[in-house]
């Protein structure tokens, strides 16, 4: 292990959990005007220690949480009354921001020359909702209103390449998907996957102009000019060319996948992509995949592989929900219900962070579910170094920390990922050994 960029991830620590700075950040967002026991130092130390740490049903695990590790007697309605406060959302977003931007960092890559290396960025775009006290519904209306009146939805921007996410947006479960795509300039010399909720042919051109690149399932029921068409063993189809895509849908065949080029008018000017279709046995339909990137380089297997990729946005909101206590709470306050969904994100970032350093440090391709299952067991050293601020505990816990992580949460099958799972087309873990790491902008 290279002591000197342990070294520097203390001091990466430090910064994020930086007393002054949090202080600073609870006195700017006019959370805390007047620092007594509960400075926005503690409390934001105490809920992200408890939410990456232990499963927590109600507030009341997070005031204990609170008094056992500062040594405190707080009642409950006392820490009750912090959280309450309207602006307590606003300092734990603003935490869980800092989280995300400052312990962000490349962990995943491809051989230069490969498919896929000339790309910045791989950016995974999804969202994901879940219900909350139906108190709420008038700030946080539920698409469902009968069963669940309210919920809201994390529009959540990934980058594969960091195996994190770099934004995340809180809206009620009723906003528009299409709204939190990143912009089109952001995506120069990038791909971006995304569902098929996301199909918007004007935003496509935009990020193509912008010299963009995407692969978006596409819905059934569009109807392009279709251009061109293949077989996947590389028959030209002549009789399906130079046709509206719904007049030949019946003449698809259903053995073997098919590439189209369609041309849509937008804004009046064509909009010329491949469409990817194939044909699923299970649920009797077919699948479509709408791409710009150039099929030269990119066949048709490879973009079918590619959106697999997609998947590992969905494993995040799992890992939220499951490890982290993205849940609703029994309360209609809404800075408790904002501020409690941000300390989870907060929580969740912290592990995959202590994830990605041991990748990179120890040299061992790691399991951010792994680690988000037993960071519990290390991170009782390292808040405890953080709280009194002792930087030669904080890195002998660090050490500790990464040794134990590089034992007991590596990734279980690096040969199976490599025939079938997320490394199959090249797809491989960073291993930098530089004096010092370039942390991702997460912009």
């Amino acid at each position: 292990m290279d002591h000197g960029q342990l070294s520097m991830v203390a001091d990466k620590f430090q910064w994020v959990f930086s007393e002054a700075l949090l202080n600073a950040c609870g006195t700017d967002v006019k959370f805390c005007r007047r620092q007594r026991v509960i400075t926005p130092f503690r409390l934001g130390l105490a809920l992200t220690a408890t939410c990456a740490s232990q499963r927590v049903e109600t507030i009341a695990d997070f005031h204990c949480g609170f008094n056992a590790l500062f040594g405190t007697t707080i009642t409950y309605k006392a820490f009750y009354n912090q959280l309450a406060k309207p602006h307590f959302a606003d300092f734990a977003r603003t935490m869980a921001a800092r989280l995300i931007s400052d312990m962000t960092l490349k962990v995943l890559g491809f051989e230069k020359g490969r498919a896929f290396s000339e790309f910045r960025h791989i950016i995974l775009q999804d969202g994901s909702s879940f219900a909350i006290h139906d108190g709420v519904r008038e700030v946080f209306p539920g698409r469902f209103k009968v069963v669940k009146p309210a919920a809201v939805e994390l529009h959540t921007t990934m980058d594969l390449l960091c195996d994190a996410p770099t934004t995340v947006v809180l809206t009620p479960d009723t906003a528009n998907e299409q709204a939190f795509l990143p912009d089109p300039a952001s995506l120069r010399d990038s791909l971006l996957l995304a569902d098929r909720g996301y199909i918007d042919l004007h935003y496509m051109s935009r990020v193509q102009d912008a010299g963009g690149f995407f692969l978006i399932r596409a819905k059934a029921g569009m109807n392009p000019q279709v251009v061109e068409a293949f077989r996947e063993d590389g028959k030209r189809l002549r009789s399906l060319r130079n046709k509206p895509l719904k007049t030949i849908h019946a003449k698809l065949p259903k053995r073997q996948r098919v590439e189209l080029g369609v041309q849509w008018q937008v804004d009046g000017h064509p909009l010329c992509l491949r469409l990817v279709i194939s044909w699923n046995p299970r649920t009797k339909s077919f699948c479509y995949f709408l791409t710009n990137l150039p099929a030269k380089r990119y066949p048709l297997e490879v973009i079918c592989r590619a959106y697999k990729w997609s998947w590992q946005v969905e494993l995040l909101f799992k890992e939220w929900k499951s490890y982290a206590n993205l849940h609703a709470f029994d309360t209609t306050k809404v800075a408790i219900v904002e501020g409690l969904i941000w300390t989870a994100i907060a929580a969740a970032a912290l592990k995959r962070f202590l994830a990605h350093m041991t990748q990179l440090l120890v040299e061992v391709p790691m399991s951010t579910r792994k680690v988000a299952m037993c960071a519990m067991y290390v991170l009782g050293d390292l808040v405890e170094a953080l709280k009194t601020g002792d930087i030669a505990g904080l890195y002998a816990a660090l050490e500790a920390a990464l040794t134990y992580l590089a034992c007991h949460a590596q990734r279980a099958h690096p040969a199976r990922d490599r025939r079938t799972g997320r490394s199959q087309l090249g797809l491989e873990p960073c291993f930098e050994n530089e004096d010092m790491i370039e942390f991702a902008d997460a912009a």
